[in-house]
C-alpha cells in the first residue's frame, strides 16, 4: 500500500492507473463501520479494475475548525495505517488539513479533490458525511456532483451493532465509560494501546510484581481508570497481563501523580525497558482504589492475576 501526504504526489505515485474508487473519511479507529466502507470500497476496485484508495486528513479537522479542541484519538496515523493495509488498499492520501482546506467550498473540494487529483470513477462516503467549508456540503449535493460528473457515489448506511449505531465517537464514550468490551465488538478487536516501555519507580518490582511503565503518544486515548484484563504483544509473542491506569493512590496522595498506565507481563521475566510493546484490552477488573496497607495492595493484584489468567488462558 503507497502513502501519499500530498494530492500532487498521487499521479506520480499511481502513473499507469487512469481511474480510482475513492473512500473518504477520518477513518478513527478504523471501527466496524468504516470496515464496511472498505470492503465496499476494495470490491469496487476489483469490479472496474481501478485503484483502492482512501482520503483521510491529520490533523482531525475538529482541532483546526475548533482551535484549543483537542481530540483524544482512537489511533494515531501509524496504527490508522496499519489498520488501512490490513483492508486490501492499493493507496491512502493522509492530507494535511489546515487553514487553507477548510476554506474550500464543498464544489471546489469536489472537483480539486475528486475530479481532478484523484481521478475518480466511484466514491464511497459514511451515511453523515459533510465536507467543503463550515461543512456546508452534505450526501444530498455530492449525489448532485456525482451524478453531474459520472462518478459513481455509494452511501454506507449506519452500521448497528446490537441496535446501536457504530460511530468513532461512541467508542470514544464506551472506553471513557471503561467498558473495553462493548468497545471491542465496536472496533470489531480488542481496543490497543503502543508505545515504549519506559523506566519508572520501580514499586511494582519491590511489590513482586513488575510492570512495564508505557509512553504513548500525547493524543492517544486513555481508557478510565481502573484495572484491566489485557493481552501485551512483545516481539510477536503475546503475553496475558494486567494493567492498572491510573494515580497509584495507595503511594501518592491525590494530585501527585498524573496518569499511568502499567501493565503487568504474567510469568515473564525479560526485561523490557525501552522496547515497543503492544497492549489489548480485554474488559474491566475493577476501579483503581487506595488501599490501607501495601500488603492489602499486594493480596488484591495477586487476586486480580489470578482473575485474568483464568480469563485468558482457560479454555
Amino acid at each position: 500500500m503507497q502513502v501519499f501526504h500530498k494530492l500532487e504526489e498521487v499521479a506520480r505515485g499511481l502513473s499507469g492507473h487512469a481511474r480510482t474508487c475513492v473512500a473518504i473519511g477520518n477513518f478513527d479507529g478504523v471501527h466496524l463501520g468504516h470496515a464496511a466502507i472498505l470492503r465496499g470500497l476494495t470490491q469496487c476496485a476489483q469490479r472496474s479494475q481501478s485503484q483502492a484508495v482512501v482520503l483521510t486528513f491529520f490533523p482531525h479537522p475538529v482541532e483546526v475548525l475548533r482551535p484549543g479542541t483537542k481530540l483524544e484519538r482512537l489511533t494515531t496515523t501509524e496504527e490508522k495505517l496499519e489498520l488501512l493495509q490490513a483492508r486490501g488498499l492499493d493507496a491512502v492520501l493522509v492530507e494535511n488539513f489546515n487553514a487553507e482546506l477548510a476554506t474550500l467550498s464543498a464544489e471546489v473540494f469536489f472537483e480539486k479533490y475528486l475530479v481532478q487529483g484523484l481521478r475518480a470513477r466511484n466514491l464511497s462516503v459514511g451515511y453523515n458525511f459533510r465536507f467543503g467549508k463550515d461543512r456546508q456540503g452534505d450526501t444530498a449535493l455530492l449525489t448532485r456532483l456525482c451524478q453531474k460528473t459520472g462518478i459513481e457515489l455509494s452511501v454506507q448506511a449506519p452500521f448497528e451493532v446490537e441496535g446501536e449505531k457504530v460511530s468513532s465517537s461512541g467508542v470514544r464514550l464506551l472506553l471513557a465509560e471503561g467498558d473495553t468490551l462493548k468497545a471491542a465488538r465496536w472496533l470489531g478487536r480488542p481496543y490497543r494501546m503502543v508505545g515504549s516501555v519506559t523506566h519508572g519507580d520501580q514499586r511494582g518490582g519491590d511489590i513482586g510484581f513488575p510492570t512495564a511503565n508505557l509512553k504513548y503518544p500525547s493524543d492517544k486515548l486513555v481508557p478510565k481508570t481502573g484495572v484491566y484484563v489485557t493481552r501485551a504483544l512483545w516481539q510477536k509473542q503475546s503475553f496475558a497481563s494486567v494493567t492498572n491506569i491510573g494515580v497509584r493512590p495507595t503511594f501518592y496522595a491525590d494530585g501527585q501523580s498524573s496518569v499511568h498506565v502499567e501493565t503487568h507481563l504474567i510469568d515473564f521475566q525479560s526485561r523490557l525497558y525501552d522496547e515497543r510493546i503492544e497492549v489489548e484490552f480485554l474488559g474491566r477488573i475493577r476501579d483503581e482504589m487506595r488501599f490501607p496497607s501495601v500488603d492489602a495492595l499486594k493480596q488484591q493484584i495477586a487476586a486480580d492475576v489470578a482473575f485474568a489468567k483464568k480469563q485468558i488462558l482457560s479454555p
